[in-house]
């Protein structure tokens, strides 16, 4: 019976899989695949689904700069229980290479509230207890900050947190971690993703039940000391001595997540009790059914949230994502929902950019520190090239030495990991992405969404006291450095297709660039795949292009490394007497600049 699916595959119905067919093959003949989960691809053959089935099987499922995203379901490029124990027994045989003390260290593990996420957490214990490697996860759903705290404190040789972070449900995925608490970086990302590889067969994945891993003693639940570790170590973040003007209402939402109970905890601890949470997104929930997407990025996620604030008279709403590692704030503020940033408004509240909330939280802390003395000449801060450079501005003013990295916190972590190294006397004291991502805590080496949440919430009471809107601090950051903004332009190819546009787009640029865009000429074209741009900036190869115009605007452009789709990033400052006019003009150039990326998307 295969053999004749097989060659119905094989024969002219099908020309359109001929180089899908080996892996199709494959998967049909694996002795570790149920008859059941095969039966959904032989379901698909059947029904000469030619499309699909081209897209389940044309690639493996790729690492990007989150580890391994897809949508769940049966299929190489997807994400199943037989690609995760694959990806695993890759990580397990790298692991194996450093000897009995590398197993015995073993690998903490933590799920978030997606399907299948808590059965693909122990289908990765499974594996790593089969190779004789400890597994240690934890026994409910666990935010990423958390995962990442516990593999330094456990001094465990690796981590696997199972999350799609902010995709929509149909997707889940494993992020992989290494000893120093972050995601892989160079040397172990390639060495792991050549141990993965090499396995041709799922069978290959050694794999044991979990019950049978708990009885072997190499499978072990993390205890709530752990936990306990954690928020007293948050406690450190606090800056603001004074207890007073934080009774004002927070409106808080998980979107679904695992965010619940740890932000309480967190905000209660930092002397905000006045914490009102979404009911209908309170408790965990993989279909999460009142948005689309489970992202604090787009003003559809936080609809609900600002709907209940404006309700309540709350002013201000935090939202995270599932794995509760990136922080959306929105702002009550109506006058510049009606004005300057009604782009940015949803009713009469301001959703913060992420490029606006990090240059926020990095004078606030600055300034705070700097004030109360605390502020320490070997304290450095850590952005990616594609965040603002107004955060570079703002830590200039204070004398604090401010990096660039690759996109992504796993190189963040990696630098201050270089630092720790080198025993160059450089002290972390925060670092930031765009995209809604900071790194507040030394001790986590991922993003953070609790502990940049309290931060924001002293933030908060701090202008309070002062009887100032975030929106009037951002404006006065303005007239000190200029008026910036950001834009990212997402534009979403999926399937093979996609990937094709995408390669071609970014081809095209490389080898005809646009020399002018909005009447700027380019006068610089920084291509992070040339060695010259590596060793000039001291940063990774990375398929990243970013164009610099003669007026001080840029434009970066990439693939995404988690997701199906090609990013742009605007970035303009403008600088007048007048910071409002200052500001209009700086949007007049980002419009006039997004319709001409999008004229060069449009070609394709």
């Amino acid at each position: 019976m295969l053999q004749e699916t097989l060659n119905e595959l094989s024969s002219s119905n099908f020309s359109m899989l001929n180089d899908c067919f080996d892996k199709i093959s494959t998967w049909l003949k694996d002795s570790s695949i149920t008859e059941e989960d095969k039966q959904e691809i032989l379901t698909l053959i059947k029904n000469k689904k030619t499309e699909e089935l081209r897209d389940r099987f044309y690639r493996d499922l790729e690492f990007g700069t989150g580890g391994m995203r897809g949508v769940i379901g049966m299929g190489a490029n997807r994400l199943n229980k037989y690609v995760i124990r694959r990806a695993v027994q890759g990580v397990a045989n790298y692991i194996k290479k450093f000897g009995s003390e590398g197993c015995s260290r073993g690998v903490a593990i933590a799920h978030d509230s997606r399907h299948f996420s808590n059965e693909f957490a122990k289908e990765a214990a499974s594996v790593l207890a089969a190779n004789g490697i400890k597994a240690f996860l934890f026994p409910t759903l666990q935010t990423t900050p958390c995962l990442s705290f516990a593999i330094r404190k456990l001094n465990c040789i690796s981590g696997f947190c199972i999350t799609a972070s902010h995709n929509p449900p149909q997707y889940n995925g494993i992020k992989v971690y290494w000893d120093y608490g972050s995601q892989i970086i160079p040397p172990q990302d390639e060495e792991i993703l050549s141990h993965v590889f090499a396995l041709k067969n799922y069978s290959e994945a050694k794999c044991i039940s979990f019950n049978q891993g708990v009885d072997q003693g190499l499978i072990h639940y993390i205890s709530d000391e752990i936990l306990n570790n954690y928020f007293d170590d948050l406690n450190n973040l606090s800056i603001l001595k004074n207890n007073s003007n934080k009774d004002f209402e927070i409106v808080y939402t998980p979107l679904h997540g695992t965010g619940k109970i740890p932000t309480l905890r967190a905000l209660n601890n930092f002397g905000f009790k006045n914490v009102f949470v979404v009911p209908e997104q309170a408790e965990p929930n993989g279909n999460f059914p009142t948005v689309k997407k489970p992202n604090p990025e787009e003003a559809d996620a936080l609809s609900l949230a600002i709907s209940y604030a404006t309700a309540r008279k709350s002013q201000y709403v935090f939202a995270t994502d599932p794995d509760s590692d990136r922080l959306g704030i929105a702002v009550y503020d109506p006058i510049m929902a009606k004005g300057l940033l009604k782009s940015q408004a949803k009713d009469d509240f301001i959703i913060l950019n992420g490029n606006q909330t990090a240059s926020l939280l990095i004078d606030f802390i600055l300034k705070t520190r700097k004030n109360s003395g605390t502020l320490k000449p070997q304290h450095k801060i850590v952005k990616t090239i594609v965040t603002s450079d107004l955060v570079a501005n703002i830590c200039s003013t204070y004398g604090v030495e401010c990096f660039n990295t690759l996109t992504g916190f796993k190189w963040i972590a990696g630098l201050v990991q270089k630092w720790e190294k080198e025993k160059n006397g450089f002290e972390y004291l925060f670092g930031t992405e765009e995209s809604f991502g900071y790194m507040p805590n030394n001790n986590v080496r991922d993003k953070d969404a609790i502990g940049a949440m309290c931060q924001a919430a002293e933030m908060l009471a701090f202008l309070t006291a002062q009887n100032k809107s975030p929106c009037e601090y951002l404006f006065e950051i303005f007239a000190k450095y200029g008026a910036w903004q950001e834009h990212l332009i997402n534009v979403d190819l999926y399937g093979e297709e996609g990937s094709r546009k995408i390669a071609q787009m970014m081809q095209t640029m490389r080898e005809k660039p646009i020399q002018e865009w909005c009447g700027e000429k380019v006068v610089n074209i920084i291509d992070y795949l040339t060695p010259e741009v590596q060793n000039k900036y001291q940063i990774a190869k990375s398929n990243v292009l970013q164009f610099l115009l003669a007026d001080g605007s840029k434009i970066s452009m990439r693939p995404s490394g988690t997701e199906p789709k090609l990013k742009f990033y605007l970035s303009v400052c403008t600088k007048e007497t007048d910071t409002k006019v200052a500001y209009q003009k700086t949007l007049n150039k980002i419009d006039i600049l997004s319709k001409e990326v999008h004229r060069f998307i449009n070609l394709f």
